[in-house]
């Protein structure tokens, strides 16, 4: 299935899953990506990935990965608060992707990151930014955060090894609580 064929299941999914009011901050947030389904095909995708804890979903099966991950949601949660969650890390898939960032030194990090096409360090980013704003993290630990990311990125751009950046929240979770993942204690 093509990104934007993906992109209408999941709206068609979603225009019999919620009230008119969630379908309506659904469309608010589709439309944040100006009409391009690529671009919010791989938000949904990371995205996703931050909800399956560092597991990216299969890309031809996005589609059935979002409906199972919004139907479990509705099941513990109000649609407004699954939405809420959904258009706060778009924003800051927005900020990162079009690396719109007032702040010179994380705009810098943000550009040589996209630049060495780091894009499956979003998911971790994309977490980096929550915890930013929610300031769970200041300005220096999100700085050092984006720079460790830059430099990986670059030692793999160097060395040619494919270190898939995608679980670095994980690991780094593990590095910080000392605990093991949940794929791994089960």
């Amino acid at each position: 299935m093509k990104k934007s064929e993906t992109i209408q299941s999941i709206i068609k999914f979603l225009e019999l899953a919620l009230s008119d009011d969630g379908l309506s901050f659904f469309y608010n947030i589709k439309k944040s990506f100006n009409s391009d389904d690529d671009l919010f095909f791989d938000f949904l995708f990371h995205f996703l990935t931050i909800q399956n804890d560092g597991v990216t979903p299969v890309e031809n099966s996005l589609y059935a990965q979002f409906c199972k991950y919004f139907s479990h949601m509705l099941e513990i949660q109000s649609e407004q608060k699954i939405l809420a969650q959904m258009a706060c890390y778009a924003k800051y898939y927005l900020m990162l992707k079009l690396e719109y960032i007032e702040d010179k030194d994380f705009a810098r990090s943000i550009s040589v990151i996209n630049a060495y096409e780091a894009w499956d360090a979003y998911p971790f980013l994309l977490e980096v930014m929550d915890d930013y704003e929610n300031k769970r993290i200041d300005s220096h630990a999100l700085l050092n955060m984006l720079n460790m990311v830059e430099d990986l990125a670059f030692k793999r751009l160097q060395t040619g090894k494919s270190n898939n950046l995608s679980s670095l929240g994980m690991q780094i979770n593990q590095m910080l609580y000392n605990s093991p993942n949940k794929k791994e204690a089960g």
